[in-house]
This record gives structure tokens, C-alpha cells and sequence, in this order.
């Protein structure tokens, strides 16, 4: 059992729906989520299996035709759920804080790089001087404090430069400093190093987990890739389709796979050992979520199907604190 105090983030049987012209498509259906303080937790999944929805979702970012059809969300003993939006948007940047998948999409190409730094410092940090002269000053040296944090050299001449002047790492490095301007103590990086190098992305990634250590905030970090999971995360969700698959340690999730599509991921990872081989990718597609019947939504792709599959699927007790959404699992049912 999580103790409530070390419990940062949870998220109960969420459900994120979106309306179009051929029906309602559940995107996040029945989702539990914990977060506990100081730690980093790897959601991992296909495009399209809801990952970036479901902390959308808790960060009050869906919109219509998007909503939100069921579920609780409680971030450090609050009702997330309960709070008006003026209420909310005091908490989203600064308790709650996201970087995008693409940082020069994301970032604004009319503003400096110091200009959206300070936006978020205005928005957030009420120990800002209320002087005209020291506020800005304050900012400044807070910006310029920022930048360096993320490892951006000669960061107080940086600060007048637009984003389009800076690489896509550096980017990166922006929207992290951006992100923890006000010192969040949850931070949700949403595939951090999409179109980056290798080089690049383990720079990332590595700054990531040594803010987070400096910080002493939580981290979700959002990604296909299993192999940064298992090399930055403490712990590892995989969804499938809308749903949470498996979940539980990262090294014993990685080590012992108990659902069939966590095996499928592993299995399509390309390693030394495997030279000469063909890498085994999960053969067909995720399925329509519309209309999709009441069964185990990885039914047509699983090489391991049965016919008792074809019926809704609960989380199974997988032991080592682990479960998975697989009928073939031993063990009392538990959600």
C-alpha cells in the first residue's frame, strides 16, 4: 500500500471522451494513475493509446469536442475535478507543469526566449518584488537562473533570442526551463526528445533526471521507447487502446512481462545481441474505438488469445506489486 502522504498524483477510473460525426471515441477509458512524490514514472504505449490524453486530461487541457465522462483526479489532497478553471490555471504551470513534443511548435516564434520564460514567472511566482524596477530585475535574474539550470551556455545574452535561433536541443532545454520557472512539483515530459539525435536525447533525458534530483519534484514521463523507460523511470504504466495494460517496477515489469503486449514492445526493441536477426514487430493495428465490443482490446493482435478473451478484462494481481490486464493471470482481481 502507497501512505496518502507519499501519494502526489491519483487518478481513479478515468474516462476522456471525443465526440466526432461516426460516434464517441473513448480515448482514455478507465485509467488509474499514481504518482508518488520524488518519483519518475514512464507511461509507455503506441501512438493513439492515450498517454498524452490522460495527463491532458489532469491537467485541465481537453477541450471540446474532447471531455472528461467519469473519473476522479486528486493532486496533492486536492480535487482537481471540483476547481473552478481560474482556480485551475493557478495550479497548471505551477504545481503541474508539461513540456510538448515539439518545441518549436510549441514555443511562441514572436517571443524571445526570455519574454516566455518571464510569462510563466509573472503567471506563477508570488515572490516577485511588486517595484516596477526590482520586478524586472527579479525576472531577469531568475530567467537567466533557469537557462542555466538546463545547461544553456551564455544564458544572460540568450535571453533576447527567438526560439528559431536556438537547435532542437537546445529548444528542449527551453521548454524545460520554461516548465520549471515556478518550480513545479510535478513535471509531465510528453516525448521530450521526439526528433532529436541519440546524442541529444540522452543529453535530455539525463538533465531530466538530475533536475528532478535537484528539485526533489515527481516526474511522468511519456515515450515509445522501453529502453528509457527502463534506464530513467522507477516505475513504468503501458497503456493499449485507451486502457492501462500493465503497470508495476520498472526493472521487474522489463525482466518478467506479464501482459502480451509488454512482451510485444520488448520483443521489437532492436539489440547487439540480435544482429543478423529480423526484429519481430506486434503484427496488425490498434483497433477503431469506435464501437469497439466489450472484450480485451489487444484480443485481435494477441498471439496468445483465447476465446474467454472476448469478454471485458480486469486488472490482475501480478505479483512483486505489479499488475496486468490479462486473463491468463493467476490472482485476485483488483480493479
Amino acid at each position: 500500500m502507497i501512505a496518502a502522504n507519499d501519494t502526489l498524483l491519483e487518478v481513479t477510473g478515468l474516462r476522456t471522451v471525443f465526440d466526432t460525426r461516426d460516434g464517441s471515441v473513448c480515448a482514455v477509458a478507465g485509467v488509474d494513475v499514481t504518482v508518488r512524490r520524488g518519483e519518475c514514472l514512464g507511461v509507455v504505449g503506441e501512438s493513439g493509446s492515450g498517454k498524452s490524453v490522460t495527463f491532458s486530461s489532469v491537467m485541465g487541457l481537453v477541450r471540446s469536442p474532447g471531455r472528461i465522462d467519469g473519473g476522479s483526479i486528486r493532486f496533492d489532497g486536492r480535487d482537481l475535478r471540483a476547481l473552478t478553471p481560474k482556480q485551475m490555471r493557478a495550479i497548471r504551470g505551477r504545481d503541474i507543469a508539461m513540456t510538448m513534443q515539439d518545441a518549436l511548435t510549441a514555443l511562441n516564434p514572436a517571443l524571445t526566449v526570455g519574454e516566455q520564460i518571464a510569462e510563466m514567472l509573472i503567471a506563477h511566482d508570488e515572490t516577485l518584488p511588486a517595484a516596477r524596477g526590482a520586478r524586472k530585475t527579479a525576472i531577469r535574474e531568475k530567467s537567466v537562473e533557469m537557462l542555466g539550470l538546463v545547461g544553456i551556455p551564455s544564458a544572460a545574452d540568450r535571453l533576447s533570442q527567438y526560439p528559431h535561433e536556438f537547435s532542437g536541443g537546445m529548444r528542449q532545454r527551453i521548454m524545460i526551463a520554461i516548465a520549471l520557472a515556478s518550480r513545479p512539483k510535478l513535471l509531465v515530459a510528453d516525448e521530450p526528445t521526439t526528433a532529436l539525435d541519440v546524442t541529444i536525447q540522452a543529453q535530455v533525458l539525463e538533465l531530466i533526471t538530475d533536475i528532478r534530483a535537484k528539485l526533489g519534484m515527481s516526474v511522468v514521463l511519456i515515450t515509445h521507447d522501453l529502453g528509457v523507460v527502463a534506464e530513467h523511470c522507477d516505475r513504468v504504466m503501458v497503456m493499449y487502446a485507451g486502457q492501462v495494460v500493465e503497470e508495476g517496477p520498472t526493472d521487474r515489469v522489463i525482466r518478467d512481462p506479464k501482459h502480451p503486449y509488454t512482451k510485444g514492445l520488448l520483443g521489437s526493441i532492436p539489440r547487439l545481441s540480435m544482429r543478423g536477426q529480423p526484429i519481430k514487430p506486434i503484427e496488425g493495428q490498434v483497433p477503431d474505438l469506435i464501437g469497439l465490443p466489450p472484450q480485451c482490446r489487444f484480443y485481435s493482435r494477441c498471439p496468445e488469445r483465447v476465446e474467454a478473451c472476448l469478454q471485458p478484462i480486469a486488472m490482475h494481481d501480478a505479483g512483486e506489486n505489479r499488475h496486468a490486464r490479462c486473463i491468463k493471470l493467476a490472482g485476485e482481481t483488483v480493479a
